[in-house]
């Protein structure tokens, strides 16, 4: 990437004032002012679980960065599911999984574009981070689901609603063993040596430049690049304009620096997955379309456009085919009835402020949607039938009362970043490690190609980041 464009992006995100950029490309050291064995820049679930696990080691000492005030990024404010084979808990249900099958989903799904060595990583390294989790007290129901694009019923339900099990659970094993956890300090520039092997960082800590070192290595876990709407649609103009449901720290500076500052190689930037979220104007993101098989999404005529269970990326294209770019998703009280307390209390709050609706007839709600009454009724009882002549694994609409969303499609997930190995190291231009310098979770690219499945983002975030833990521990 040109330097003219980095500059444009860390200008577009509001990262930095323009009279320290002089300072951000520098890359002369005249001293270190703090020494660390391990720096992690970025306190999401990534950036945790890699702390949690370097950890162990309790001789080594741990730096973990985060740029916002608080911590857990785009996994705290997530849905929460987890996607790993699991017969403990599948067996039981009936589900048949396996390690082969979960790779078969994630590389087809992508359109074979994934790094299959990186995907072979992932699958089998996942159920061993889901026991490393649930040993450190992390909790799931016994419930799997099939999520919204995840094609496959291997998707866990945290205990706590969102993600916020996850960054409680890590961020206080982390804190036990001993890890600094500073907030409100964004990295600014990272520092090569002359043997080109990443020895630190610099940061704006309080209102100064800070160069900090690390004895063995960095671990970038800083998240995508989904709330700068101007990267998103250099990469994408088809998404100009729309709203983002990823961490308002997702921005994207950091993988500007560390092409333009080491050398590592971007992929799959192209790649950004859309959600449905909050249309125009709306306030509230009412969550219906967690599982598929609970809801149906009807257009502004009131007509089934597109099978529920379809990939991410298709669902994505057909919202945004409609007129309007926008859609209702419909559940009936018994699906609305298994979500958890926050979708539910959004979908109340929703109610007061436009952008849910509830009523006691298929006719009634259509009438509050402005939807063709006979058309919604029709599509809605077609459905049913469908279920009833063809069992698919979902539920029927038909409990009152029935709810309803506003949605459109929001930008939630991008696929592209820095290319990594199956050990989390970052690589260079030419394939190359670069040493010194790993990362982990959405500021990768090469995982998910050019569609990622539901449930595995956090799947990723956590088993990587426990990698790169575990490659720094010795």
């Amino acid at each position: 990437m040109k330097r003219r464009t980095l500059i444009n992006s860390v200008l577009a995100s509001g990262i930095a004032p323009i009279e320290l950029f002089k300072e951000v490309f520098s890359q002369e050291v005249d001293r270190w002012h703090q020494t660390y064995d391990v720096i992690i820049v970025g306190a999401g679930g990534a950036g945790l679980a890699a702390a949690a696990k370097c950890s162990e080691n309790k001789d080594l000492k741990i730096l973990l960065l985060e740029k916002q005030s608080s911590i857990g990024g785009s996994t705290l404010i997530s849905g929460g599911f987890l996607g790993v084979v699991d017969s403990k808990r599948q067996k039981p249900l009936g589900i048949v999984d396996s390690i082969e099958k979960h790779y078969h989903d994630i590389y087809e799904n992508g359109d074979r574009k994934g790094n299959p060595r990186l995907i072979e990583t992932l699958v089998h390294r996942a159920p061993d981070m889901l026991n490393w989790l649930e040993a450190a007290g992390m909790e799931f129901q016994d419930t799997i689901i099939e999520i919204y694009g995840s094609h496959f019923a291997r998707c866990h339900i945290p205990l706590s609603p969102n993600g916020r099990g996850y960054i409680s659970t890590l961020s206080e094993l982390a804190m036990k063993n001993g890890v600094e956890i500073r907030s409100n300090t964004p990295v600014k520039d990272l520092i090569k040596n002359s043997a080109d092997q990443l020895v630190g960082v610099r940061v704006l800590d309080k209102g100064s430049l800070v160069n900090i070192r690390a004895l063995k290595g960095v671990v970038l876990t800083s998240g995508g690049f989904g709330s700068n709407p101007q990267m998103v649609a250099s990469y994408d103009e088809r998404l100009r304009g729309l709203p983002s449901n990823s961490s308002p720290g997702s921005t994207g500076e950091i993988l500007s620096m560390a092409s333009e500052r080491v050398g590592a190689a971007l992929i799959d930037m192209q790649y950004i997955q859309c959600l449905p979220g909050v249309i125009p104007g709306g306030k509230i993101r009412v969550r219906l379309h967690n599982d598929v098989s609970r809801f149906v999404f009807v257009d502004e005529n009131g007509r089934r456009f597109v099978e529920e269970d379809a990939r991410r990326d298709v669902l994505s294209d057909a919202v945004l085919s409609l007129p309007k770019k926008s859609c209702y998703v419909i559940v009936d009280d018994e699906g609305f009835a298994t979500y958890d307390p926050l979708v539910r209390r959004d979908a109340i709050r929703g109610i007061e402020t436009g952008d849910a609706f509830k009523a006691y007839s298929l006719g009634a709600l259509a009438k509050k949607l402005s939807l063709p009454e006979n058309e919604f009724i029709k599509s809605i009882e077609q459905y049913n039938q469908k279920l009833a002549a063809v069992p698919k694994n979902r539920y029927p609409i038909k409990k009152e009362p029935f709810w309803a969303a506003k949605t459109g499609m929001c930008i939630h997930y991008t696929m592209g970043g820095i290319a990594i190995n199956e050990k989390a190291q970052c690589l260079d231009t030419q394939g190359e490690v670069i040493q010194g310098l790993y990362a982990a979770g959405e500021c990768t690219g090469g995982v998910h190609g050019k569609n990622r499945i539901g449930a595995n983002g956090i799947c990723d975030a956590l088993t990587f980041g426990m990698i790169a833990g575990e490659e720094l521990l010795a």
